[in-house]
């Protein structure tokens, strides 16, 4: 039930991505058709495990583009910090390999998006003009990343050890997961029809 809601949701995000000019002009749709061919390729098992293990690099990457574009960002730090991400995941996948999910590169992505999230609402607060944050698409972006981001490395840090000591724990874990992924996509899609 909570997987054809999640992916019901990523479908109208990625349809929404094409109407809203804003959405548009931050390539969203290419974020949103990233999630989807993962997401529902993986359900379907049309894609190898492989791409979605190794779509930290991807989001990150994206992300990176995403908050170096918006008002009043520091260009130069925000590259940085995805570069030096994205250094790092290609490090442990060199290590481990793409066999399974690396807890790693998951935790580099996840610090990615709280670091670019809180940075963008800093700025936000530091250069106050005279639009209102809810009307902002980033804001509800940086706050859906900053949610997600939180409840996924409680999920992921520990999901490997769970899985052989408390796998009743983790499926608990799973569905508190899947129930604020749900959430954080509405999220999205009340950004997406953001005109700011």
């Amino acid at each position: 039930m909570l997987t054809k809601i999640y992916f019901t949701i990523i479908l109208f995000c990625l349809g929404t991505s094409f109407l809203n000019k804003v959405s548009r002009q931050n390539l969203l749709y290419i974020y949103f058709s990233l999630v989807v061919i993962i997401e529902i390729g993986l359900y379907t098992r049309l894609l190898p495990i492989l791409i979605y293990n190794s779509s930290p690099l991807l989001y990150i990457s994206f992300f990176t583009f995403y908050y170096s574009y918006q008002k009043n960002s520091n260009k130069k730090i925000i590259y940085a910090i995805g570069s030096i991400a994205f250094t790092f995941c290609l490090y442990f996948y060199a290590i481990e390999g793409f066999e399974k999910y690396s807890i790693q590169a998951g935790t580099a992505m996840n610090l990615v998006y709280i670091v670019f999230a809180l940075q963008w609402l800093f700025n936000q607060l530091k250069h106050v003009d005279e639009n209102s944050l809810l009307k902002k698409q980033a804001f509800w972006f940086s706050t859906s990343l900053l949610i997600w981001s939180v409840i996924f490395l409680f999920r992921l840090i520990p999901m490997y050890w769970l899985d052989i000591n408390d796998n009743n724990f983790l499926r608990q874990i799973n569905l508190g997961y899947q129930i604020t992924t749900i959430l954080s996509y509405c999220l999205f899609l009340k950004g997406l029809f953001c005109k700011i």
